[in-house]
This record gives C-alpha cells, structure tokens and sequence, in this order.
C-alpha cells in the first residue's frame, strides 16, 4: 500500500540577493549583463550603496519634462493621394506618437504619448493651447458648447477648460489602465472603459456612476446611438465581440448587455462607429464588419479590408463614405451603401485607397486617429 506517514516539510532556504561587488565573482554574469568592474563603478558612483538600488531610485525618479517648441500646422512636403482625399497639410510640434484627435469646427485638440493636449487653431495654423501631465494622455473629447477638453491618461480621467490654466482642471484617479473614452451628444454622463468593464460619470456633479460588465476581454472602442426613442452604449473588446447597452435612463448602477452581435470576429475589435442604423467593426483580423442594429444581424464584410489590423473607422458625410486606416498607415474610402456587396471584390465597394503615412514595413502606426469635420472649405 502507500505510505501515508506526513513527511515533515523540508526547510528552505532562500538566498540574499547578490550585491554588485561582493566576494562572489567566481560566479560568471548572465549574458548582457555589466561587467564587474562596470558594477563597482556604479557601486562607488551610488556611495558605495548596491546597483539594485542605484536602478531602483532611477526608476523611481520622475521623468525629466523638457519644453516643446510651439506646435504649427504647415503645407505637406509632397501631395500625395488621390483626386477625392489627399494630404494637404501636416501638424507638426507634438515630441512622440499623437494617441488622439478630436475636432469640432475650427478647433482640434490633439492628445500625445509627449504627455501634452494641444489646442489648434485651424483658421490661422497655430498652437493655440497647451497642457502638460505626468503621464501619456490615451483620449482626449473636445465639447465646443462648454470649451471643455475630457481626458484618459495612464492613470487619471481629467476635464480642461481651455479658457483657463491647465494646472486648474479637474482630475479624477483611475484603478485600473483605461483604454477608450466616449462623451454622447446631451448627456450628462462621459464613458470610459478600465479593463473589461466599462465605467459611467457623471461631469455635472463630478461623481461615478455605473458599471457595464459583460465582457472578457479588454473594452478597446466605444460607440452610442439612438434607436426608436431609446439611447444605447455600443462596445467593441478584445474578446471578439461586440455588445449593446441601454443607456436610455442614463447608467448610474451596474449593467449588462442587452444584445451580443454574432457571429464575432476572429480577433480582438479595435474601433466601431455608427452610420445611421448600421454599426461598422473594425478589428485585428483586418476585417470590416456591416451590423444591422434593428435586427443585430450582420450585413455584410470585407474580409481582408486592409493587408494589417484595422484600428481607426469614421463616417466622412461629404463623401458619405466610410474612412478606415490600419496599422500599416493606408487609409481607405469605402461606399456606404453597397458595403460589402461583394467580399471577394472590393472594387464594388472601394472608392480609393492611400499610402497616408508612408514609410518602411517595420514603421507601423504603435496608435491610429481619424475624424472628419464639417467646416466648409476645411480640409485635414
């Protein structure tokens, strides 16, 4: 039989941590790793303290903010594209990788990983605005009625007048990473997801509202419409799937889903938008999916719409055309109301297709924005 006497725990002994410059050095280092007498040379510049320590109050240390020149909107180097979209102009003055655009007439914010939010003026070209944070700002919301600017950055959801400081603006801490941000036309409350749920709060009193839950995956996109009287929260997740929530009432408690489009798609959505009563669904297995919200039915797709992930969708009225842009940098116009006419032909549904933001294969979008606006004689 077995022998079921308890055996007493073995006692296990847990080595210190080796310290740069310790009697130790028959022991050879890890591949990469500095020399021994590279350690004693940051041992001794750190007072004689461990190089774990000396790495430690580095990483601890804020990062150093040094100012960017003003920012100005200039002519593009070369006219590129095509007779119905090109590229005419080029903002120039943010330091790293430009995470969101939001425009509404002749102002665009724009919010960076230089851990900046500008404000341009688009009638004469310039910087306008300013704000500086400690952290990369994610998304940023533009609400002209209120010259309010919303925003996520790593750690804080924060509201900006621009007519005042920016070290005056609200700031909410967040628990967890957000990753999207939605401000719906007359509500009250402002959206954004944190993980695999999505929270409500409401800017009026500056308080949390509700919670949607309902997903496995992170929540990358948000989206809203309204249908026959009634508002809803579209989200699209790195779990595959896009949900719907009522949002009639406002969410001021926890909710879930009141339909769930299927079938899914076969890698995490990045981006969503509304054109009348259809949804589009943009996602990493460089599908564009057509839902029929009345119905929760899938239209149609164009499958592959891009030759990488789809991570940007907009409606251009003026074209009335759907605008996508991948992880590539190409940017494309498709017809609105033949979409998907045909998935194996995208010549019946494809109006144009440009090399946006041309470069080699290796230097791909890390973020991608598009918007439109309908400011006459505008063009971006």
């Amino acid at each position: 039989g077995l022998d079921t006497r308890k055996t007493p725990p073995r006692d296990v002994k847990i080595s210190p941590p080796r310290v740069a410059g310790s009697r130790c050095r028959d022991t050879a280092s890890p591949s990469g790793s500095p020399s021994l007498e590279r350690k004693d040379s940051l041992r001794r510049r750190n007072g004689g303290g461990s190089l774990g320590a000396a790495v430690w109050d580095r990483l601890q240390s804020p990062l150093p903010m040094e100012p960017a020149p003003e920012g100005h909107i200039v002519p593009a180097e070369e006219k590129t594209g095509h007779e119905r979209i090109s590229c005419v102009s080029m903002v120039k003055g943010h330091t790293h990788s430009v995470q969101s655009v939001s425009v509404h007439g002749k102002i665009m914010v724009t919010g960076s990983s230089d851990r900046t939010i500008r404000v341009w003026d688009l009638s004469d070209g310039k910087e306008a605005q300013r704000a500086t944070f400690p952290d990369p700002v994610k998304k940023v919301v533009y609400k002209t009625e209120e010259s309010m600017v919303y925003a996520l950055t790593n750690q804080c959801l924060k509201a900006w007048d621009i007519r005042t400081d920016p070290k005056t603006c609200r700031s909410t801490t967040l628990a967890e990473f957000p990753s999207a941000l939605l401000y719906p036309p007359g509500s009250n409350f402002i959206y954004f997801s944190t993980g695999i749920s999505v929270r409500s709060w409401n800017v009026s009193q500056w308080t949390a509202g509700g919670v949607l839950h309902g997903h496995s995956g992170h929540v990358m996109c948000l989206e809203h419409v309204q249908l026959e009287n009634k508002k809803y929260i579209i989200t699209g997740s790195r779990d595959h799937f896009c949900k719907i929530y009522d949002a009639t009432d406002g969410i001021v408690s926890s909710r879930v889903p009141t339909a769930t489009l299927n079938p899914p798609h076969f890698d995490g959505i990045e981006s969503i938008v509304c054109v009348n009563e259809h949804l589009y669904s943009g996602s990493r297995d460089t599908t564009i999916k057509q839902w029929h919200l009345p119905t929760k039915k899938e239209r149609g797709s164009q499958r592959p719409a891009h030759k990488d992930r789809v991570q940007a969708l907009t409606y251009v009225p003026t074209l009335n055309a759907l605008a996508s842009a991948s992880r590539n940098g190409t940017l494309k116009l498709w017809n609105e109301e033949n979409f998907g006419a045909a998935k194996s032909d995208q010549t019946k549904s494809l109006i144009v297709e440009i090399n946006a933001h041309p470069g080699p294969p290796s230097r791909t979008l890390p973020s991608t924005t598009i918007t439109s606006t309908r400011h006459p004689g505008m063009q971006l």
